[in-house]
């Protein structure tokens, strides 16, 4: 009877165990929080999956430059994560702007206000403002802190990205929350 019992137990664990092996959903919680007191923190959902910078190659995963007295206030917002350490193949994406003094929303695309330059290396696609190829096709970036005084650069962003030859970009649920 014993034998039983435990083989029994044994088939509804594994059973169970099988069950719950579908692919999970990734949340906004598996990124950084939305804050907006210069945390130094950028995070965003590529294709549904969670991205944060991540690893170090003698230069700052993460970083941040403003500039208020250049072509209206500028600034280049930068990060990269290592795909498959120890191999040196990274993903890097660099979004920039001028003409901003103030908290805004950038509606997308703004070639005037906006840039970004996203590269893959193990695909080989990169997305940049100066190719031809290349299109923004919607989102926004969403300034929501510019506080020149405590030198805190906050917001939100989506950004759709086409380029002949490579695949559809689709970033969602971006945060960040920068000190300049």
């Amino acid at each position: 009877m014993r034998n039983i019992v435990f083989c029994f137990i044994t088939i509804f664990q594994l059973t169970f165990l099988g069950c719950s092996c579908k692919k999970e959903k990734i949340s906004p919680a598996d990124l950084p929080p939305a804050t907006q007191d210069g945390k130094n923190t950028l995070g965003f959902l590529l294709h549904g999956q969670a991205w944060t910078p991540q690893g170090f190659n003698g230069t700052a995963n993460l970083s941040l430059s403003y500039d208020a007295t250049f072509l209206g206030g500028v600034f280049n917002l930068a990060a990269y994560r290592y795909i498959n350490p120890p191999t040196d193949a990274r993903q890097r994406i660099v979004m920039y702007g001028d003409s901003i003094q103030a908290a805004q929303r950038i509606i997308l695309p703004s070639a005037n206000k906006f840039g970004i330059i996203l590269r893959n290396d193990l695909t080989g696609c990169e997305y940049q403002m100066a190719d031809s190829a290349m299109k923004i096709t919607g989102g926004y970036f969403d300034i929501q802190i510019l506080d020149k005084a405590k030198g805190i650069f906050a917001g939100e962003f989506e950004i759709r990205l086409t380029k002949t030859g490579c695949e559809t970009v689709e970033i969602t649920k971006g945060r960040f929350d920068m000190k300049f």
